[in-house]
């Protein structure tokens, strides 16, 4: 019921693309396209918009991480489920074999900074639990069906997923 109605509240056009993105082939062009335009979208948008959110009718958030080997800052934009204060991100990749950078990136430096919806903040990584992988991952694909295409395709790994929480300032 929730799934209809969350696919009710998209039209037929994000539909339509969301069901391409899913698919190896779309996944493979969306992954090479839709990243480096969202950028620059959010960038002067002050992370308010992206062209994934219009196009898919999901909201992106953006991750700034360190990088794992360079140390230098990256910045890529991603789906996640909001849930209260945490934010919740899965490392599905694309459906690739080989987890994404950003994975490796909060690996080695769980802090982080998180901007969506006009709102930055900086945030602590953690992997997540069984039990919330499971009610979580429920919840990511009633908002993209792709990840459980993505679940499918990828049989060489686990999917890692994270939960990002607040940081706490300790004065």
């Amino acid at each position: 019921m929730e799934k209809a109605k969350k696919q009710k509240q998209r039209n037929w056009i994000q539909r339509i693309l969301l069901n391409f993105t899913s698919s190896k082939f779309g996944a493979k062009i969306a992954s090479r396209v839709l990243p480096p335009i969202d950028k620059i979208i959010l960038k002067r948008t002050n992370n308010r918009r992206s062209l994934t959110s219009f196009l898919s009718g999901i909201p992106v958030i953006v991750l700034t991480t360190t990088g794992a080997k360079s140390g230098k800052l990256r910045t890529v934009p991603l789906l996640g489920v909001i849930k209260g204060e945490d934010v919740f991100l899965i490392a599905s990749n694309w459906g690739q074999a080989r987890h994404p950078s950003w994975y490796y990136n909060l690996k080695a430096n769980p802090e982080a900074n998180l901007a969506f919806g006009g709102q930055e903040g900086q945030y602590i990584a953690r992997n997540a639990t069984d039990t919330e992988r499971e009610a979580y991952w429920a919840e990511a694909v009633n908002m993209y069906s792709g990840y459980a295409e993505y679940k499918k395709r990828v049989s060489t790994r686990e999917i890692p997923m994270f939960i990002l929480s607040p940081k706490k300032i300790v004065m």
